[in-house]
């Protein structure tokens, strides 16, 4: 049965769908999401199966009250309580998945891959806000895309994956942001780490939280947090096309297309930004990442998803940006599609 397209008059019909345990997708700011309800754990279990995705990779819990976050939080600290409300006053509706302790008894171990914490958020996304109240409990919503692809960013994304998989998807624009939230992990008073970077910086969260110690956890990840992931993205490969994917800075990237035979250009698509795609002679097959990192943030995923479909092109040539603060959530996303970590392509 195809996946059904649900517009804006027809949600009671998606949450209908959701409480009968089926999956739907759903918009956000940042990616798509592929909801199930969380209090059903035959439904979570779905999402796994659906995605290929490993079942000790946890799952985010989408609220549309920001107060629910405290209704499904365990025991917090008076500190730690502090600024959970700070974070979300300044943050929520927003990208920012907020890692608490898990209440017992509110959401099985398949939405938390077996850990006694949670990773909670609420999407800036009217619709989906309309959805999950209309569903009458939160929404698992990893991103709907099979597991280790690149996140979708539009409903031809989500469909290309799922289309006669799962029961619907909301349908709505593509995505404002483009990657998925930044993750932060506040369990420990007096710090914040954050575990996946997102939208929202460090820079941002030291400054809503200027008496509390902000740490970049993805540039030290311990070897036990990659065996036993607090936060999705953490621990297996992600965000990978069927192609091979090469990282290279604008200099590196530049002299390596130079160097190409008229043969290798015909089987490579460069992605990157338009200085870059400027000076690409003998590339038919190209996407713009526009002019800045925002853009180029924005437009990743499409740009890792645009050649699916065409078999000719087995070698992506992707820009990456340079090791900077700003440009966290790009680096992190591309490093992990990488084929070659930032090293030169292997010549035929």
């Amino acid at each position: 049965m195809p996946t059904k397209c649900y517009q804006v008059d027809e949600l009671d019909q998606a949450a209908q769908a959701l409480r009968q345990g089926q999956l739907v997708a759903f918009p956000t700011e940042t990616v798509f999401g592929l909801g199930a309800i969380a209090n059903n754990e035959e439904a979570v279990k779905s999402v796994y199966q659906a995605k290929g995705r490993p079942s000790d990779n946890p799952l985010i819990v989408h609220i549309a009250k920001a107060e629910d976050l405290f209704r499904f939080s365990g025991d917090l600290s008076s500190e730690v309580e502090r600024g959970a409300r700070r974070l979300v006053e300044t943050f929520w509706p927003g990208p920012l998945t907020i890692i608490v302790p898990v209440r017992k008894g509110t959401f099985g171990p398949t939405v938390t891959g077996g850990l006694q914490t949670v990773g909670i958020r609420m999407p800036d996304h009217p619709l989906t806000l309309s959805l999950i109240q209309k569903t009458g409990f939160p929404l698992v919503g990893p991103s709907a895309n099979l597991s280790g692809k690149p996140s979708p960013t539009c409903v031809q994304h989500v469909l290309h994956d799922f289309d006669g998989k799962i029961a619907g998807v909301v349908d709505a624009d593509p995505t404002r942001i483009g990657v998925e939230s930044t993750v932060v992990d506040i369990t420990h008073p007096g710090q914040v780490y954050i575990l996946r970077p997102g939208a929202i910086t460090e820079k941002d969260l030291q400054k809503a939280l200027p008496e509390i110690e902000v740490t970049d956890a993805t540039r030290v990840i311990q070897s036990d947090s990659l065996e036993h992931p607090k936060a999705p993205g953490m621990k297996y490969r992600h965000y990978s096309p069927h192609q091979e994917v090469y990282a290279l800075l604008p200099e590196e990237l530049m002299k390596t297309l130079h160097s190409l035979t008229l043969d290798e250009k015909a089987k490579g698509a460069v992605i990157a930004r338009d200085q870059v795609l400027s000076q690409c002679e003998g590339f038919a097959k190209t996407f713009s990442l526009g002019e800045n990192v925002k853009t180029a943030t924005h437009g990743l995923f499409a740009g890792l998803r645009a050649f699916d479909d065409d078999d000719q092109v087995q070698i992506l040539y992707v820009e990456q940006l340079p090791d900077q603060a700003e440009n966290r959530a790009y680096r992190n996303r591309l490093s992990k599609a990488a084929s070659n970590k930032e090293g030169l392509p292997p010549r035929s």
